[in-house]
């Protein structure tokens, strides 16, 4: 089975599971259409069909139909769902690779020792999916049935050992693992279309990257957030040029078919007059040069091959862009889209903890001086951590503080593993002034 996107006439992109012979999947779809399709985006819609996928690939290899079974009111058991479980743990690396000498996926799940696992939390996602698949369609199944109320429990139950195996030990946000501030300052030096070792073949498509990757440095928007921007969202003001990103979800003007779209609020923000510059240059001087862009208003568009000028993909962004520029030197291998993201928000998190050090500093000045009206003003000038939030939602465009939250506790993490790793350089400096006294 594949998934398999489609846009329908008023835009609206939909995903499905279909089989080999072109059948769309009942279940899946019936899941999808009830459960998601209002109040879920194309790509959180995707990554749910592809754990249901992964569910019938275990099934055809294990010969079940756990949908049938639970029709006669046989409910997984815990050995199944531990099997599950394993299979979520497996990657799908070999399924995606076009060598005559892989095996298929389905015979190497039968040694997983062949097999990388993928990460805890992406196997947590999967059977996240999987589990909830599983109770909507159980009720659907069960919901006539003259003992609903107990087959109910019975889901409930079926639901509740999925979770209890559930894989523990998550990583999250201030865990994952990321690439200092040095590596992305090399790595935006070796993006500017002059440097020696940008690999790309021709001034315009270098040009087109790194007004990508500047985006993202400058604005902590998402890739697909960049690659949304239209030549509406561009504020001319010459001498504070904005940004906004809009959501538009299901355009009918977007050709793309997995449409990138703003996963989280509206929101206007700041670049460098440097920055609007070199984009006004792209969109003037570049852009026209390919007919079909002027079939769409998104601003960064395919220079090579059939799909030359259309809207840049997502696909293109991350395969073709990304991973040239992480193979010009090893210091670049944990440079990810998203820790531009990361990375903007540790730098605003620096910017807050100067802005405080300069008003404490006046501070006591101040007091020193009696000024004590002037210290009051002075505190409030202070920037709290709730501030420091309400900063961040704005910026980021999150709607909840709890969203904000991570990049603030990361930060502090970090300020506070550097702190005792020079501790420790104080305590091996003062050992070997010691050991050095006693040879002497």
């Amino acid at each position: 089975m594949k998934v398999v996107d489609y846009i329908f006439s008023e835009g609206e992109r939909r995903s499905l599971l279909v089989s080999e012979d072109s059948r769309i999947d009942f279940w899946s779809t019936l899941y999808v259409t009830a459960e998601l399709r209002q109040d879920h985006k194309q790509t959180s819609i995707k990554k749910e069909l592809y754990s249901i996928k992964l569910l019938r690939k275990w099934e055809q290899l294990h010969t079940r139909d756990l949908l049938a079974e639970i029709r006669q009111l046989n409910f997984p058991s815990r050995e199944t769902i531990k099997s599950i479980k394993h299979f979520c743990g497996i990657s799908s690396k070999a399924e995606n690779s076009k060598s005559a000498k892989v095996v298929s996926f389905t015979k190497l799940a039968k040694t997983p020792s062949a097999l990388d696992a993928v990460d805890k939390n992406y196997q947590y996602q999967r059977m996240i999916g999987i589990n909830k698949f599983l109770g909507f369609c159980a009720w659907e199944l069960c919901k006539f049935k003259p003992n609903a109320a107990e087959l109910r429990r019975e889901i409930e139950a079926m639901s509740a050992q999925f979770k209890a195996h559930y894989p523990k030990g998550l990583s999250n946000l201030s865990k994952a693992t990321h690439a200092e501030a040095d590596d992305f300052k090399a790595f935006l030096e070796v993006a500017h279309p002059n440097h020696p070792q940008n690999p790309f073949s021709n001034f315009e498509i270098k040009l087109r990257n790194y007004l990508l990757i500047q985006i993202l440095y400058w604005t902590g928007c998402r890739p697909s957030e960049v690659l949304s921007l239209t030549l509406d969202d561009i504020g001319h003001d010459i001498d504070q040029p904005t940004l906004r990103f809009i959501r538009r979800h299901d355009d009918i003007n977007d050709p793309r078919k997995v449409q990138p779209t703003l996963k989280t609020q509206e929101r206007e923000i700041n670049i460098p007059p440097a920055l609007y510059t070199d984009l006004e240059y792209y969109i003037r001087a570049i852009r026209p040069i390919f007919s079909r862009s002027k079939s769409h208003p998104y601003i960064f568009v395919h220079h090579k091959g059939g799909m030359k000028g259309s809207a840049m993909t997502d696909k293109a962004f991350s395969e073709a862009v990304i991973p040239k520029l992480k193979a010009v030197d090893k210091m670049f291998i944990n440079i990810q889209r998203r820790g531009f993201r990361i990375y903007f928000n540790e730098r605003l998190s620096a910017q807050v903890d100067m802005h405080n050090e300069g008003i404490s500093e006046q501070i006591l000045v101040a007091e020193k001086q009696g000024l004590y009206e002037k210290v009051k003003v002075l505190k409030s000038e202070l920037i709290k951590d709730g501030d420091e939030i309400n900063m961040r939602m704005m910026l980021n465009g999150h709607s909840s503080p709890d969203s904000a939250r991570p990049y603030l506790n990361r930060f502090a993490e970090r300020k506070a593993r550097d702190i005792h790793k020079r501790m420790m350089l104080d305590i091996s400096s003062a050992t070997k002034e010691i050991k050095n006294g006693r040879s002497s």
